[in-house]
């Protein structure tokens, strides 16, 4: 297809221009033609005749119409251009307008390329525009993805990504789950248990940072710090707003160096977790 294409246009040029060659020798053997402008007109009528067939091979050239006008109005003055050196311009009066219409042309010509180059401008604006609305969309599914809604923490995701990029030679793992949460919920309704998780999840961002506390399920929380704080500290710093309804956290730490698994390290932080818990339980 694109050989057939090929040889097409090469055929149309070289007859185009072989014809021209020919009528150029039959003027100048049959007329007595002492003016040498006769090689620039139908040169220039050979380069129009062949640009207008390269804009035709082009599919998208052919709606431009403001550009067919212009060609057609470039290649009339060109024709009689070449016709002024045969034909007396008493005899048509016409040829007089050839190089007003071979101007007029090349004006045509040229708003039609300025009208292509401001609707390319428009385009390349639009194209802008949906590429920055994208990013923004991008930006905010990956966000979305990996941000717990109620809490504005990070998520389950977000965690293990975060601990895959930390220094896992100082970094510490705080696993913090909230202690009574089921019986908050179960006395003062979900509406308040939502509170709560929201007034620790503050807690947490204050304490560790909005990129280092995780919710990683529906009461159980992470955190990463750069060394190892009293628990005890800790626990005070968390609950103020959340103790008046009954509910406290236990945590369990861990050095990240511990493991490199990042589920058996979850569980080990999740195994002190519970020893905490399970001391901090009233005996009987």
């Amino acid at each position: 297809m694109a050989l057939n294409v090929f040889l097409t246009r090469w055929i149309f040029h070289l007859f185009t221009w072989s014809f021209l060659v020919v009528f150029l020798v039959w003027i100048v053997l049959s007329a007595t033609l002492d003016d040498a402008g006769i090689y620039e007109e139908m040169l220039c009528l050979g380069l129009g005749i062949s640009m207008a067939y390269e804009c035709v091979l082009h599919k998208k050239t052919l709606k431009e119409r403001w550009l067919w006008l212009g060609w057609a109005i470039f290649g009339v003055g060109n024709l009689l251009d070449v016709l002024d050196e045969i034909i007396n311009n008493e005899e048509l009066r016409l040829l007089y307008l050839d190089t007003s219409l071979k101007i007029l042309g090349i004006m045509v010509i040229c708003y039609a390329f300025l009208k292509q180059i401001l609707s390319r401008e428009k385009l390349i604006h639009r194209l802008a525009e949906e590429a920055r609305i994208n990013t923004s969309l991008r930006d905010r599914l990956y966000r979305d993805a990996r941000i717990d809604e109620l809490t504005q923490l990070g998520n389950r995701r977000a965690c293990f990504e975060k601990m895959n990029q930390l220094n896992k030679t100082n970094d510490v793992l705080y696993y913090l789950d909230l202690d009574n949460f089921k019986q908050c919920n179960d006395n003062y309704g979900h509406q308040v248990g939502d509170k709560v998780l929201n007034i620790f999840g503050r807690y947490m961002t204050e304490y560790f940072g909005t990129h280092l506390s995780f919710r990683v399920g529906g009461d159980e929380f992470v955190a990463f710090g750069p060394g190892k704080e009293d628990l005890d500290t800790l626990t005070k710093k968390l609950v103020p707003g959340i103790e008046k309804y009954g509910v406290s956290v236990s945590i369990g730490m861990i050095e990240l160096s511990a493991h490199d698994n990042i589920d058996e390290l979850l569980n080990m932080a999740d195994q002190e977790m519970y020893r905490v818990k399970f001391r901090r339980q009233p005996r009987v």
